[in-house]
Protein backbone atom coordinates (compact mmCIF):
# COMPACT_ATOMS: atom_id res chain seq x y z
CA UNK A 1 0.00 0.00 0.00
CA UNK A 2 1.53 3.55 -1.14
CA UNK A 3 0.36 6.88 0.59
CA UNK A 4 1.16 10.14 -0.90
CA UNK A 5 0.94 13.56 0.32
CA UNK A 6 -1.60 14.63 -1.90
CA UNK A 7 -3.88 11.33 -0.20
CA UNK A 8 -2.49 13.09 3.42
CA UNK A 9 -3.93 16.41 2.67
CA UNK A 10 -6.99 15.27 1.60
CA UNK A 11 -7.47 13.65 4.77
CA UNK A 12 -6.72 16.35 6.48
CA UNK A 13 -9.25 18.35 4.93
CA UNK A 14 -11.85 15.59 4.94
CA UNK A 15 -11.44 15.50 8.73
CA UNK A 16 -11.58 19.03 8.90
CA UNK A 17 -14.71 19.87 7.43
CA UNK A 18 -13.53 20.95 4.29
CA UNK A 19 -13.70 18.91 1.61
CA UNK A 20 -15.11 20.15 -1.57
CA UNK A 21 -16.97 18.04 -4.38
CA UNK A 22 -13.56 17.01 -6.41
CA UNK A 23 -12.06 16.23 -3.11
CA UNK A 24 -15.15 13.90 -1.94
CA UNK A 25 -15.20 12.52 -5.62
CA UNK A 26 -10.84 12.26 -5.13
CA UNK A 27 -11.35 10.54 -1.87
CA UNK A 28 -13.97 7.70 -3.29
CA UNK A 29 -12.13 6.63 -6.17
CA UNK A 30 -8.68 6.27 -3.86
CA UNK A 31 -11.02 4.25 -1.27
CA UNK A 32 -12.21 2.09 -4.44
CA UNK A 33 -8.63 1.08 -5.83
CA UNK A 34 -7.65 -1.55 -2.92
CA UNK A 35 -8.99 -3.13 0.23
CA UNK A 36 -5.23 -1.59 2.20
CA UNK A 37 -6.68 1.48 1.19
CA UNK A 38 -9.93 1.75 2.85
CA UNK A 39 -8.37 -0.39 5.94
CA UNK A 40 -5.94 2.84 6.39
CA UNK A 41 -9.06 5.13 6.23
CA UNK A 42 -11.15 2.90 8.86
CA UNK A 43 -7.85 2.97 10.97
CA UNK A 44 -7.40 6.61 10.41
CA UNK A 45 -11.31 6.79 11.24
CA UNK A 46 -10.97 5.23 14.55
CA UNK A 47 -8.51 7.09 15.60
CA UNK A 48 -9.53 10.73 14.65
CA UNK A 49 -12.47 9.46 16.63
CA UNK A 50 -10.59 8.62 20.09
CA UNK A 51 -8.86 12.14 19.68
CA UNK A 52 -12.09 14.20 19.36
CA UNK A 53 -12.41 16.25 22.88
CA UNK A 54 -16.01 16.79 24.13
CA UNK A 55 -17.73 20.26 23.25
CA UNK A 56 -17.15 21.25 27.18
CA UNK A 57 -13.01 20.69 26.82
CA UNK A 58 -12.51 22.16 23.70
CA UNK A 59 -9.56 24.98 24.73
CA UNK A 60 -9.36 28.15 22.91
CA UNK A 61 -7.14 27.04 19.96
CA UNK A 62 -3.74 28.72 19.70
CA UNK A 63 -4.07 29.73 15.88
CA UNK A 64 -0.80 31.13 15.18
CA UNK A 65 1.09 28.08 17.07
CA UNK A 66 -0.84 26.18 14.88
CA UNK A 67 -0.67 27.63 11.83
CA UNK A 68 3.21 27.07 12.09
CA UNK A 69 2.96 23.25 12.72
CA UNK A 70 1.21 22.44 9.92
CA UNK A 71 3.19 24.58 7.66
CA UNK A 72 6.15 22.29 9.02
CA UNK A 73 4.33 19.64 8.13
CA UNK A 74 3.00 20.28 4.65
CA UNK A 75 7.19 21.73 4.15
CA UNK A 76 8.40 18.47 5.45
CA UNK A 77 6.22 16.63 3.68
CA UNK A 78 7.08 18.41 0.17
CA UNK A 79 10.50 17.76 0.52
CA UNK A 80 10.58 14.26 0.92
CA UNK A 81 9.75 11.82 -1.13
CA UNK A 82 6.46 11.81 -3.37
CA UNK A 83 5.20 8.23 -2.25
CA UNK A 84 6.46 5.97 1.24
CA UNK A 85 6.18 2.75 0.88
CA UNK A 86 4.40 1.28 4.49
CA UNK A 87 5.40 -1.78 5.63
CA UNK A 88 2.51 -3.73 8.27
CA UNK A 89 4.68 -3.81 11.17
CA UNK A 90 5.72 0.21 10.58
CA UNK A 91 1.96 0.84 9.70
CA UNK A 92 0.49 2.52 12.95
CA UNK A 93 4.06 4.63 13.78
CA UNK A 94 3.45 6.45 10.35
CA UNK A 95 -0.36 6.63 11.24
CA UNK A 96 0.34 8.44 14.52
CA UNK A 97 2.86 10.78 13.09
CA UNK A 98 -0.04 11.68 10.38
CA UNK A 99 -2.60 12.22 13.06
CA UNK A 100 -0.97 14.56 15.13
CA UNK A 101 -0.84 16.69 12.10
CA UNK A 102 -4.57 16.33 11.42
CA UNK A 103 -5.43 17.09 14.97
CA UNK A 104 -3.72 20.42 13.98
CA UNK A 105 -5.40 20.70 11.19
CA UNK A 106 -8.73 20.48 12.86
CA UNK A 107 -7.73 23.27 15.13
CA UNK A 108 -6.88 25.67 13.14
CA UNK A 109 -10.40 24.97 11.00
CA UNK A 110 -12.52 25.32 13.85
CA UNK A 111 -14.71 23.19 12.48
CA UNK A 112 -13.67 19.48 14.35
CA UNK A 113 -17.44 18.38 14.27
CA UNK A 114 -18.27 18.38 10.91
CA UNK A 115 -18.58 15.04 9.27
CA UNK A 116 -18.46 13.60 5.72
CA UNK A 117 -22.10 14.08 4.30
CA UNK A 118 -22.63 17.26 6.70
CA UNK A 119 -24.14 20.75 5.01
CA UNK A 120 -24.46 18.44 1.72
CA UNK A 121 -27.42 19.45 -0.92
CA UNK A 122 -29.99 16.62 -2.18
CA UNK A 123 -31.24 17.22 -5.52
CA UNK A 124 -33.93 15.58 -7.19
CA UNK A 125 -34.87 17.04 -10.52
CA UNK A 126 -37.24 15.55 -13.67
CA UNK A 127 -37.30 16.44 -17.70
CA UNK A 128 -40.09 14.91 -19.57
CA UNK A 129 -41.37 12.51 -16.95
CA UNK A 130 -42.69 12.32 -12.87
CA UNK A 131 -40.93 11.44 -10.08
CA UNK A 132 -42.02 10.58 -6.31
CA UNK A 133 -39.59 11.02 -3.91
CA UNK A 134 -39.67 10.56 0.12
CA UNK A 135 -38.07 12.66 2.85
CA UNK A 136 -36.98 11.50 5.96
CA UNK A 137 -40.24 12.86 7.71
CA UNK A 138 -42.38 10.22 5.29
CA UNK A 139 -43.53 13.48 3.59
CA UNK A 140 -44.21 11.83 -0.21
CA UNK A 141 -43.40 14.57 -2.96
CA UNK A 142 -44.61 14.25 -6.64
CA UNK A 143 -42.57 15.88 -8.69
CA UNK A 144 -44.02 17.18 -12.04
CA UNK A 145 -42.07 17.39 -15.64
CA UNK A 146 -39.28 20.04 -15.85
CA UNK A 147 -39.22 20.22 -12.08
CA UNK A 148 -36.88 20.13 -9.19
CA UNK A 149 -36.44 20.33 -5.49
CA UNK A 150 -33.56 20.34 -3.15
CA UNK A 151 -33.00 19.73 0.63
CA UNK A 152 -30.27 19.77 3.05
CA UNK A 153 -29.08 16.49 4.24
CA UNK A 154 -29.58 17.27 7.68
CA UNK A 155 -32.99 17.56 7.14
CA UNK A 156 -34.85 17.38 10.47
CA UNK A 157 -37.91 18.70 12.82
CA UNK A 158 -35.51 21.55 13.01
CA UNK A 159 -35.17 22.90 9.49
CA UNK A 160 -37.75 20.92 7.77
CA UNK A 161 -37.29 23.09 4.54
CA UNK A 162 -37.68 21.90 0.98
CA UNK A 163 -37.12 24.12 -2.02
CA UNK A 164 -38.76 23.93 -5.45
CA UNK A 165 -38.73 25.53 -8.98
CA UNK A 166 -41.66 24.08 -10.91
CA UNK A 167 -44.50 22.03 -9.72
CA UNK A 168 -45.23 19.54 -7.35
CA UNK A 169 -47.54 18.06 -4.79
CA UNK A 170 -46.74 17.35 -1.00
CA UNK A 171 -48.51 14.89 0.82
CA UNK A 172 -46.83 15.56 4.37
CA UNK A 173 -45.45 12.96 6.72
CA UNK A 174 -46.19 12.96 10.53
CA UNK A 175 -42.70 11.72 11.77
CA UNK A 176 -41.40 13.96 14.08
CA UNK A 177 -43.17 17.19 15.36
CA UNK A 178 -41.72 20.14 13.21
CA UNK A 179 -43.22 21.86 10.18
CA UNK A 180 -42.70 21.04 6.53
CA UNK A 181 -41.90 24.51 5.28
CA UNK A 182 -41.86 24.98 1.37
CA UNK A 183 -39.74 27.87 -0.33
CA UNK A 184 -40.79 28.45 -4.31
CA UNK A 185 -39.09 31.95 -5.40
CA UNK A 186 -39.34 34.27 -2.94
CA UNK A 187 -42.40 32.61 -1.44
CA UNK A 188 -42.94 30.36 1.96
CA UNK A 189 -45.55 27.82 2.09
CA UNK A 190 -45.38 26.35 5.64
CA UNK A 191 -47.82 23.39 6.18
CA UNK A 192 -50.50 23.03 9.17
CA UNK A 193 -51.25 19.23 8.53
CA UNK A 194 -51.99 19.14 4.77
CA UNK A 195 -51.64 18.07 1.08
CA UNK A 196 -51.18 20.64 -1.57
CA UNK A 197 -49.72 20.99 -4.33
CA UNK A 198 -47.32 24.10 -5.43
CA UNK A 199 -46.61 25.66 -8.92
CA UNK A 200 -43.88 27.88 -9.18
CA UNK A 201 -42.98 28.43 -13.25
CA UNK A 202 -39.31 30.12 -13.92
CA UNK A 203 -41.50 31.74 -17.25
CA UNK A 204 -44.24 32.54 -14.88
CA UNK A 205 -45.14 35.88 -13.04
CA UNK A 206 -46.97 33.67 -10.60
CA UNK A 207 -46.50 31.26 -7.73
CA UNK A 208 -49.66 28.94 -6.71
CA UNK A 209 -50.59 26.75 -4.08
CA UNK A 210 -53.64 24.27 -4.48
CA UNK A 211 -55.29 22.86 -1.03
CA UNK A 212 -56.55 19.34 -1.09
CA UNK A 213 -56.31 18.48 2.46
CA UNK A 214 -55.67 20.28 5.48
CA UNK A 215 -54.68 23.76 5.93
CA UNK A 216 -51.33 26.17 4.95
CA UNK A 217 -49.87 29.19 5.73
CA UNK A 218 -48.74 30.79 1.95
CA UNK A 219 -46.39 34.01 2.76
CA UNK A 220 -43.08 35.96 2.20
CA UNK A 221 -40.69 37.81 4.00
CA UNK A 222 -42.44 41.28 3.92
CA UNK A 223 -45.81 39.58 3.78
CA UNK A 224 -47.74 37.66 5.90
CA UNK A 225 -49.62 36.39 3.44
CA UNK A 226 -52.46 34.40 3.48
CA UNK A 227 -54.50 31.02 5.36
CA UNK A 228 -55.44 28.33 2.65
CA UNK A 229 -57.35 25.72 4.07
CA UNK A 230 -58.88 22.70 1.44
CA UNK A 231 -59.70 23.08 -1.90
CA UNK A 232 -59.00 26.70 -1.38
CA UNK A 233 -55.95 28.00 -4.08
CA UNK A 234 -54.26 31.43 -3.95
CA UNK A 235 -51.69 33.07 -5.82
CA UNK A 236 -48.62 35.31 -5.36
CA UNK A 237 -48.02 37.92 -7.90
CA UNK A 238 -43.92 38.11 -8.03
CA UNK A 239 -44.09 41.62 -9.96
CA UNK A 240 -46.80 43.09 -7.88
CA UNK A 241 -45.75 41.10 -4.48
CA UNK A 242 -49.51 40.95 -3.51
CA UNK A 243 -51.30 37.55 -2.39
CA UNK A 244 -55.27 36.87 -4.30
CA UNK A 245 -57.19 34.04 -3.45
CA UNK A 246 -58.33 32.57 -6.97
CA UNK A 247 -61.10 29.55 -5.07
CA UNK A 248 -62.53 29.69 -1.51
CA UNK A 249 -65.92 29.06 -0.13
CA UNK A 250 -68.76 31.12 -1.68
CA UNK A 251 -70.66 33.70 0.37
CA UNK A 252 -73.63 33.04 -1.52
CA UNK A 253 -75.16 30.94 0.80
CA UNK A 254 -75.69 27.85 -0.67
CA UNK A 255 -73.91 24.78 0.72
CA UNK A 256 -71.07 23.19 -0.38
CA UNK A 257 -70.52 25.85 -3.60
CA UNK A 258 -67.41 28.16 -4.12
CA UNK A 259 -66.10 31.39 -5.43
CA UNK A 260 -63.50 31.79 -8.36
CA UNK A 261 -61.87 34.52 -9.09
CA UNK A 262 -59.87 34.21 -12.92
CA UNK A 263 -58.07 36.70 -14.59
CA UNK A 264 -56.27 35.85 -17.39
CA UNK A 265 -55.79 32.27 -16.10
CA UNK A 266 -54.74 29.18 -18.28
CA UNK A 267 -57.60 26.58 -18.48
CA UNK A 268 -55.03 23.97 -17.69
CA UNK A 269 -54.72 25.44 -14.35
CA UNK A 270 -58.69 26.41 -14.21
CA UNK A 271 -59.31 23.20 -14.60
CA UNK A 272 -57.23 21.61 -11.87
CA UNK A 273 -58.50 24.35 -9.30
CA UNK A 274 -62.22 23.77 -10.32
CA UNK A 275 -61.68 20.11 -9.76
CA UNK A 276 -59.59 20.49 -6.39
CA UNK A 277 -62.58 22.37 -4.99
CA UNK A 278 -65.27 20.42 -6.25
CA UNK A 279 -63.77 17.10 -5.86
CA UNK A 280 -64.24 16.41 -9.49
CA UNK A 281 -61.96 15.14 -12.36
CA UNK A 282 -61.92 17.13 -15.42
CA UNK A 283 -59.50 16.31 -18.35
CA UNK A 284 -58.95 18.17 -21.48
CA UNK A 285 -58.42 16.09 -24.44
CA UNK A 286 -55.27 17.92 -26.11
CA UNK A 287 -52.89 19.64 -24.35
CA UNK A 288 -53.22 22.62 -26.56
CA UNK A 289 -56.81 23.40 -25.47
CA UNK A 290 -54.88 23.74 -21.92
CA UNK A 291 -53.37 27.51 -23.30
CA UNK A 292 -56.39 28.67 -24.09
CA UNK A 293 -56.64 31.62 -21.56
CA UNK A 294 -59.72 33.16 -19.54
CA UNK A 295 -60.83 35.27 -17.46
CA UNK A 296 -64.16 35.11 -15.41
CA UNK A 297 -65.67 34.97 -11.92
CA UNK A 298 -68.37 32.54 -10.54
CA UNK A 299 -69.84 32.53 -7.60
CA UNK A 300 -71.97 29.64 -6.10
CA UNK A 301 -72.73 28.41 -9.21
CA UNK A 302 -72.86 24.30 -10.10
CA UNK A 303 -69.76 22.93 -11.57
CA UNK A 304 -71.49 22.14 -14.84
CA UNK A 305 -72.81 25.44 -15.41
CA UNK A 306 -69.35 26.59 -14.66
CA UNK A 307 -67.66 24.44 -17.16
CA UNK A 308 -70.72 24.98 -19.89
CA UNK A 309 -69.88 29.01 -19.37
CA UNK A 310 -66.16 28.13 -20.07
CA UNK A 311 -67.12 25.90 -23.01
CA UNK A 312 -69.00 28.48 -24.51
CA UNK A 313 -66.12 30.92 -24.06
CA UNK A 314 -63.81 29.49 -25.59
CA UNK A 315 -65.64 27.02 -28.55
CA UNK A 316 -65.39 23.96 -26.78
CA UNK A 317 -67.39 21.22 -26.12
CA UNK A 318 -68.04 19.41 -22.62
CA UNK A 319 -68.37 15.08 -22.21
CA UNK A 320 -69.57 13.87 -18.44
CA UNK A 321 -69.15 10.14 -17.98
CA UNK A 322 -70.12 10.09 -13.71
CA UNK A 323 -67.90 12.45 -12.06
CA UNK A 324 -65.33 12.90 -14.65
CA UNK A 325 -65.67 15.14 -16.79
CA UNK A 326 -63.30 16.01 -20.63
CA UNK A 327 -63.74 19.25 -22.48
CA UNK A 328 -62.73 18.60 -26.45
CA UNK A 329 -62.63 21.06 -29.21
CA UNK A 330 -65.52 21.61 -30.83
CA UNK A 331 -66.51 20.01 -34.09
CA UNK A 332 -66.49 22.24 -37.56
Amino acid sequence: MTINNNIDKLLARYFGGNTSEPDLQLLENWLSESSDNQYYFDQMTKLYEKTQLQTSEIPTPNTSEAKKAFSAYILKNETSKPVIELKPKSFFTSWILRAASIIVFVLVSATAYFVFNSNKEIVYATATDTKQVQLPDETVIKLSENSKISYNSNFSEKDKTVKLSGEATFKVGHKGSGKLKVIADETFIEDIGTVFTVKSLIQTDEVNVLVRQGQVHFYTLKDSGLVLNASETGVYNKKTKTFKILAQQSTSGIAGSKYFDFENISLSDAVVIIGNAYNVDINLSDKTIGKKRITVNFDGEDVNVMLQIITETLNLEVDKNSNTYQLNNRNQ
